[in-house]
């Protein structure tokens, strides 16, 4: 049987002398570019507008308020500002209480009610109800109740 390999088994030889080239120019072209973006800048006091048209509008104060998932679709509680609420009507009285206080010190604010998808409607209905009561109560009137409803994928309500 001849063989086919008369100084031994081939053995693949990886050849970089061109990577390492355009690695290279690269090198240069970035250093050059680098220099001429240096070149033409220029430091400059710009005048800032006193009522600008374009300006970043102000994020709108806002209060967190978390359905806690419980299992099988239930809740075990609400948490508003840090502070958990049984989803008992006491708990739902003393949720309220702390609406209107804060509805009281931010008139604008708004609520951000946030919910497990695996809870079930009935324990958020309650909620936007006690919601907008809370305006009512605290004097800027139910149509200033404004509630965004933000659904979680997971069992994550901190």
């Amino acid at each position: 049987m001849a063989s086919i390999f008369k100084r031994g088994p081939a053995r693949p030889q990886a050849n970089i002398t061109s990577m390492i080239d355009v690695v290279f120019l690269l090198i240069v072209f970035f250093v050059l570019v680098s220099q001429i973006v240096d070149l033409e800048s220029v430091d400059m006091e710009l005048p800032e507008p006193e009522h600008p048209a374009a300006a970043l509008p102000e994020e709108e104060p806002r209060a967190v308020l978390n359905v806690l998932p419980g299992d099988d679709g239930d809740c075990d509680g609400y948490r508003l500002a840090g502070v958990d609420y049984p989803p008992t009507p006491d708990g739902l009285g003393a949720l309220r209480t702390a609406l209107v206080a804060i509805y009281q010190q931010t008139p604008g604010i708004r609520v951000n009610l946030r919910a497990d998808r695996a809870t079930d409607y009935r324990w958020v209905s309650p909620v936007l109800q006690l919601v907008r009561q809370a305006a009512g109560l605290s004097g800027t009137g139910q149509d200033a109740a404004r509630m965004n409803l933000v659904v979680q994928r997971g069992g994550d309500s901190s």
